[in-house]
C-alpha cells in the first residue's frame, strides 16, 4: 500500500509482544509538559534496506529530543532528557517504512516514542500541548495501542492554511495513520475519564527522515538550540 492522494494512510499496526504492553504502565512522567498528564520513553535508530532481509533497525547512540520552536512553541528550542526504550519497536517501524513506502535506496533515522496519556479528575488528558502541528519531519506514524475509559481522542488531519480537518476519526487499539508531515498539520482532541474514575491511551508515535536529513546528533542539537533549524 502507499499513501493516499492527500498523502496519508490508514493501516492495522503489527501483532505486538505482550512485553510491548506491560511497559505502558510503567512510563515515565514527561516532566517538561505543564502537567502530570503525559508519561513516554523515546529511543531513536537509524534503518537500512537489506533485499533479502527488508528493513533492519540499528540502535542508535541514547540522546535528547529536541524540536526546533518554529515546530514547536510549547516545548521546542530545548534538550528534553527521556528514559530510552526498552522494547523492541521493530515490527511497528517496518511496518510504518513498508506503508509509505520509504525509498529504499537511502537509509532513514527514526524517531520512536511510547506514550501514555492519563485523564482522571485532577489531570486533564492533553492529547497535543502544542495544538494543530507538524513535527519537522518527513514521514509520520500514529499507531494507537490501546484505550481505556475515555472518550475524545479524535485524531485531525488539516491543511496548512486551515483548522478545518479533511480526515478525521478516533484510532482504535491496533489502528494508525502514516502522513507526510511536509504536507500538512495534525492534532489530537484531549481524553477525557469519567469522574471519580481513571482512563487512558497508549500510543506510539514514529518520525522519519532520510539518514543526509536526520534529526540526530550534536550538530543538529547544537542547530536547535541556535535557532538555526
Amino acid at each position: 500500500m502507499a499513501l493516499n492522494d492527500r498523502h496519508y494512510q490508514f493501516f492495522s499496526v503489527p501483532d505486538l509482544d505482550a512485553s510491548v504492553l506491560r511497559e505502558f504502565p510503567t512510563l515515565p512522567l514527561d516532566r517538561y509538559c505543564d502537567g502530570k498528564f503525559r508519561h513516554r520513553r523515546f529511543s531513536q535508530y537509524r534503518i537500512a534496506h537489506d533485499s533479502g532481509g527488508g528493513w533492519q533497525l540499528e540502535l542508535l547512540p541514547h540522546r535528547p529530543f529536541c524540536q526546533a520552536t518554529r515546530f514547536n512553541g510549547v516545548t521546542g528550542g530545548q534538550l528534553r532528557d527521556f528514559e530510552p526504550l526498552r522494547i523492541d519497536p521493530a515490527p511497528l517501524v517496518r511496518a510504518g517504512a513498508e506503508e509509505v513506502p520509504l525509498d529504499t535506496a537511502t537509509a532513514w533515522q527514526v524517531d520512536v516514542h511510547q506514550w501514555r496519556i492519563v485523564s482522571d479528575d485532577s489531570t486533564r488528558g492533553v492529547s497535543v500541548p502544542e495544538g494543530p502541528h507538524q513535527d519537522g519531519h518527513t514521514f509520520s506514524v500514529i499507531a494507537v495501542i490501546g484505550r481505556a475509559n475515555i472518550t475524545g481522542g479524535e485524531t485531525q488531519l488539516m491543511p496548512m492554511d486551515d483548522d478545518e480537518p479533511f480526515a478525521r476519526t478516533v484510532l482504535q487499539p491496533g489502528e494508525a495513520v502514516v502522513l507526510d508531515d511536509r504536507r500538512m498539520r495534525h492534532y489530537a482532541t484531549d481524553i477525557a475519564a469519567p469522574r471519580g474514575q481513571e482512563g487512558h491511551r497508549d500510543l506510539f508515535l514514529l518520525a522519519y527522515n532520510a539518514w543526509p536529513d536526520r534529526r540526530y546528533g550534536e550538530a543538529y542539537e547544537k542547530a536547535v538550540l541556535a535557532g538555526t533549524w
